[in-house]
Parts: C-alpha cells; sequence; structure tokens
C-alpha cells in the first residue's frame, strides 16, 4: 500500500509539471504570435502604399509633420512608364498649426536648373531624368524643387489621368478650394473603397498614418481655410517673389517662434559654389527662421553640417531634415585656432554647406 501511495504521489507530482510545462509553451507560443502580429501592424501603418523608386523618407521617418507638411502632388502621362513625363505638378502646402492649406500649382514648360548636378532641361521632364539613372524620378523632383524654390518636400503623390479621374469620380469630384467637400458625411462610408482605390492606384511615399493624419486634417478645414495659386514661369524663376509669397504663409512656424537666428556658411572646396550660402538663407527663411548673416567659412568641409550649442532645439531638428544633414556638431568641440568663421562662435546655430 505505502508503494502504491508512493507513486501516486510520483505521478500526480510528474503530472503537475506537465501541465506547468504545457502552459507555459501555450503563454509562449501566445506572447510570440502577438508580438509578431504587432510587428507585423507596426510595419504594415508604417510601410509606404507602394514601393515607388527614389522614395524620399529612406530612413523610415513619417511624411506627416507636427507644424507644417509638403506633399507633392504629380500627374504623369503614365505612372507605370518611368520615362515618363510631367503634366502637372502641384505642392500642398498644410499648415498643422494654423489649420490652413494652400496649392501652388507649378508650370510645367519651364527651363530650369535640375538638382543633384543633373543638368539643365524642362521640369517636365525631370522624373524621366532621374529615372535614366538609378531610378531617382521622385527624389529628384523633390531636389530640384528644394535646389529652384528652397523648399523640402516631404512626401509625394503621383497619378496618372485615368487614376485621378477614378479617384474623383468616387468622392464626386474635387474641389481645391475646399478639400473638406470630399470629405463630407456623404462621403464618410467611402473612404474604405477611396483609400483602397488610392492604394492601387497611386505611387506614394505617405504610409496609412499619414494618410489619417492628412484626412483628419483636411476634414477640419472649409472653404475659407485653402487657398489656391496659379503661378506663372516668372514666379518660378524669381526667387524674390517666390520667396515672399511662401513666407507669407509662414506666420504660425513653430520655428519662427525660436528667434534664434542662423549664420549660414559657404564651405564648398574651390571652385567654390556661387549663391550657395545664400541658397542655404533661402531655405531657412521658407521654413520660418531668421538669418543672422551669410560668409565663407574660411576652412573646407567634407559634408553639409550644423554647429550648435542646441542639438535638441527643433529649430535644429528642422534644419537637419529640410536639409538632410547628418553631422552635427557641437560648438565647444570647434577649436577656435581651426580657422573656421569666427561667427560661428557668436551664434548658437550655423549652417555650413558644401553643395546644394
Amino acid at each position: 500500500m505505502r508503494r502504491r501511495k508512493k507513486y501516486k504521489r510520483r505521478s500526480s507530482s510528474a503530472f503537475s509539471r506537465k501541465v506547468k510545462l504545457f502552459g507555459f509553451g501555450l503563454v509562449s507560443v501566445v506572447v510570440s504570435v502577438f508580438v509578431l502580429l504587432g510587428f507585423s501592424f507596426y510595419k504594415f501603418l508604417n510601410a509606404p502604399f507602394s514601393n515607388a523608386s527614389g522614395v524620399l523618407n529612406v530612413d523610415g521617418s513619417a511624411v506627416w509633420q507636427e507644424d507644417f507638411t509638403n506633399i507633392l502632388l504629380v500627374k504623369l502621362d503614365d505612372k507605370n512608364d518611368k520615362s515618363s513625363s510631367i503634366n502637372a505638378l502641384t505642392i500642398l502646402h498644410m499648415n498643422n498649426e494654423s489649420k490652413r492649406y494652400d496649392l501652388y500649382k507649378i508650370p510645367v514648360d519651364v527651363d530650369i536648373e535640375y538638382g543633384l548636378n543633373y543638368g539643365k532641361g524642362m521640369l517636365s521632364d525631370v522624373y524621366k531624368v532621374g529615372n535614366s539613372n538609378q531610378e531617382r524620378g521622385f527624389y529628384l523632383i523633390s531636389q530640384t524643387i528644394l535646389k529652384n524654390l528652397a523648399i523640402n518636400i516631404d512626401g509625394y503623390v503621383a497619378l496618372d489621368n485615368a487614376g485621378f479621374d477614378e479617384l474623383s469620380g468616387i468622392v464626386g469630384g474635387i474641389d481645391a478650394n475646399d478639400l473638406s467637400v470630399a470629405l463630407r458625411i456623404k462621403n464618410y462610408l467611402k473612404l474604405p473603397s477611396l483609400i483602397t482605390k488610392f492604394r492601387s492606384l497611386a505611387i506614394t511615399n505617405i504610409t496609412i498614418i499619414d494618410i489619417f493624419s492628412i484626412l483628419d486634417f483636411i476634414k477640419n478645414t472649409s472653404e475659407q481655410s485653402g487657398s489656391v495659386f496659379e503661378l506663372n514661369v516668372y514666379q518660378v524663376l524669381d526667387s524674390q517673389n517666390w520667396d515672399s509669397l511662401w513666407q507669407s504663409k509662414m506666420d504660425f512656424s513653430s520655428v519662427q517662434r525660436e528667434t534664434i537666428k542662423v549664420f549660414i556658411s559657404n564651405a564648398s572646396k574651390d571652385p567654390k559654389i556661387p549663391g550657395l550660402a545664400g541658397w542655404g538663407s533661402r531655405v531657412i527663411k521658407n521654413i520660418g527662421g531668421s538669418v543672422l548673416d551669410t560668409q565663407n567659412s574660411f576652412v573646407d568641409f567634407d559634408e553639409n553640417t550644423i554647429i550648435t550649442d542646441k542639438v535638441d532645439s527643433p529649430l535644429v531638428n528642422k534644419i537637419a531634415k529640410t536639409f538632410n544633414i547628418k553631422h552635427i556638431v557641437l560648438v565647444d568641440d570647434i577649436k577656435r585656432e581651426s580657422g573656421i568663421n569666427p561667427q560661428v562662435f557668436r551664434t548658437s546655430v550655423s549652417v555650413v554647406l558644401t553643395g546644394y
């Protein structure tokens, strides 16, 4: 009898261990599944709607910005043809602080200097020129806009005529003067269909999270919230005229509230790139910043650099993103005897440019 009881206790103990091991294994499997599902869902939300060439946010950063966002709307002859011409180009500027948006329709039949040292040509050809080398179509468009209009493009949406007409048909037409019309109550039930169609018809680098941020912004606008500017060739080529128009919309910039004056220096190697610091000054002003002065750096740099005593400043972060600057240096780490322009030590933020 004693042996039988001992055997039963052992059996009970072994069974208990098996139950615990099974429970632990089951919990591990469930947790692993949830982790994988969560990771997959996160990647799904943050993945671009389509894999286009020359994406702008190659670092995976969000397109939607807290202060203002610039989306490039590109209408191509054929979105499936990488040698397609651009037949319409529009910049959608959304100011999240003032809850206003502006549409700038850019003429494409203009001879312009391309970004990234691609030479000169018609703006309508910049997409196919960029795709002729490493498929950089959209990236070259954005860099060409940055070089000529001195504004940074956060994201892009490209459609051809057929795709635009199909999306417009779903919501019953798109009114550029009042984008919120497309999101009135009658169209709420059409949003899933609209997003699905958008995903199949558009080439873009924006994510689902960006889409909902943009839709939420547009939903809260009205006819009084937007302006449409049909630019002519003169306004595009005349930097002073363009900058004046653009900066008039920057009154609510969070960057502007920092009241830090930025020093811009030209550090391009011989032969010096003329006007580089002046162009940098335009870019700073077009994000709402103030410029202290523009001069030569007196020393060579290998890459565009920010020298600052305010590494975590919103202004520094905005400048770094706009110029795509990866190299940020504390001013205390710069030796005065290095020969660098002494103005660097007299301001909180200096931008050293080696090229466009």
